[in-house]
């Protein structure tokens, strides 16, 4: 009898193209016979440009003005909560899912990960690792994670919330989505650094089951791995899904490392070679006419990467001048 694999993805209408190719990646990835169906939360996504993809085997619920009343960042918007919607949107039928965030590309089959033995938990997700130079700016959160919980300094594992294999069963069982929500509301603002993650780990201390790394390997962290231990290597050698966290693909750089070398040719063989591929920071920091005009131009310069790539180091002499 044929397992069907259920994944959740969350979107807005910025990122339709992320969700697109994430998709794409997914069910190039898939082993012959398996059988995927997606769960898409809805807070905009352009419908027309993400139909490119041609998919099927789609579920779409609007969640668009949920969650509204927590507290956000220009960062993480009221979405980064939808994914803890999932027990009451997903039909009881339905008694685990695959949560993943848009901005990542699947390189391997998911079958094994969703039927992770997830020992008694309702949640199984990948610690918090932060590697080469990086460790004092990203580690300095993890750190103070414990205190600004009241929290044991045990050792228990901080986990990414981009990933989570989940047994809707037992979150529904247990008031898990309710128990969540409760802690954001009750921790003050400021100590909520990574808002939705942080309540997790906070509520489910000690009651998430880890997943391996290379199920979130993180370009960034890519750059000096010659003095990691040798699980890490083999993870960023062999991952399984590519987080494009804490930096994005840019176009005006290009590639910055072997993994976003894959993500570029990966996207210009997709039905959205002529989109950008990830919204520009940049653009939307800029008065709407600039940004219009410069959309416009980023655009038109796609089909010829080297010059879109002079352009932005134009630009960006232009920032620092005006600066």
């Amino acid at each position: 009898m044929q397992q069907t694999i259920h994944i959740a993805l969350s979107a807005d209408a910025a990122f339709t193209v992320p969700l697109g190719l994430c998709l794409r990646s997914i069910m190039q990835s898939a082993a012959a016979g398996t059988h995927y169906h997606f769960h898409i939360l809805d807070s905009g996504v352009n419908r027309k440009l993400f139909q490119r993809g041609q998919f099927s085997n789609i579920t779409w619920y609007d969640v668009a003005g949920k969650m509204r009343d927590l507290p956000t960042t220009e960062r993480f918007p009221s979405a980064t909560y939808h994914r803890f919607l999932l027990p009451a949107l997903l039909p009881h039928e339905i008694t685990r899912v695959i949560f993943l965030d848009c901005d990542t590309m699947v390189l391997q089959d998911l079958s094994s990960l969703y039927n992770q033995d997830l020992q008694g938990n309702c949640i199984a997700a990948v610690p918090w690792v932060v590697l080469g130079h990086y460790r004092e700016e990203y580690g300095q959160h993890l750190r103070s994670f414990p205190a600004r919980f009241n929290l044991p300094d045990d050792g228990t594992p901080y986990f990414y919330a981009s990933l989570l294999v989940m047994d809707l069963a037992a979150m529904r069982r247990d008031g898990t989505t309710a128990r969540i929500i409760e802690t954001v509301r009750r921790t003050p603002t400021e100590k909520l650094i990574w808002l939705d993650q942080d309540a997790l780990n906070a509520t489910l201390h000690g009651q998430i089951t880890p997943l391996p790394l290379e199920y979130n390997v993180i370009p960034l962290f890519s750059e000096q791995l010659e003095d990691e231990a040798e699980c890490a290597r083999a993870a960023y050698t062999s991952p399984a899904i590519v987080h494009f966290a804490a930096t994005k693909p840019n176009i005006l750089t290009g590639p910055r490392n072997e993994l976003e070398k894959a993500f570029f040719c990966f996207w210009q063989q997709s039905p959205w070679a002529r989109c950008i591929p990830y919204p520009l920071i940049s653009l939307s920091r800029m008065p709407r006419p600039l940004a219009a005009i410069l959309n416009v131009s980023f655009r038109a310069l796609l089909p010829f990467p080297k010059a879109l790539r002079r352009y932005g180091a134009m630009l960006d002499k232009l920032r620092h001048l005006a600066n």
